[in-house]
C-alpha cells in the first residue's frame, strides 16, 4: 500500500523534504511507517521522542493500523512566543 508521509517544522528540515510517498505492506502500522522513514532519514531520530503522529489530521498512537492512501504527519514540538 502507499502512504503519504508529511514532515512538519524541524522534521521537515531533518528529512530534507516536506513530504514523500512510502510503500508499506498491508496491515502496517504508524510505527512501521516511522521505522521506514527513519531508514530513509536517520536524522529524524533526533525529534521522534518528542513528536506526535497524525493520520489524516487526527493524532493517533503508534500502533494505529494504516490504510492505502493515508496521510501521516510527523509533528515535532514547535517553539514560539
Amino acid at each position: 500500500m502507499k502512504v503519504r508521509a508529511l514532515y512538519f517544522a524541524s522534521a521537515r528540515d531533518l528529512a530534507a523534504t516536506p513530504a514523500e510517498t512510502l510503500s508499506l505492506p498491508e496491515g502496517a502500522s504508524v510505527e512501521d511507517l516511522v521505522q521506514a522513514a527513519l531508514k530513509l532519514h536517520p536524522k529524524l531520530k533526533a525529534v521522534m521522542g518528542s513528536s506526535k503522529l497524525s493520520v489524516n489530521v487526527e493524532v493517533v498512537p503508534a500502533g494505529t493500523r494504516l490504510r492505502d492512501g493515508d496521510k501521516v504527519g510527523f509533528l515535532p514540538p514547535v517553539a514560539g512566543g
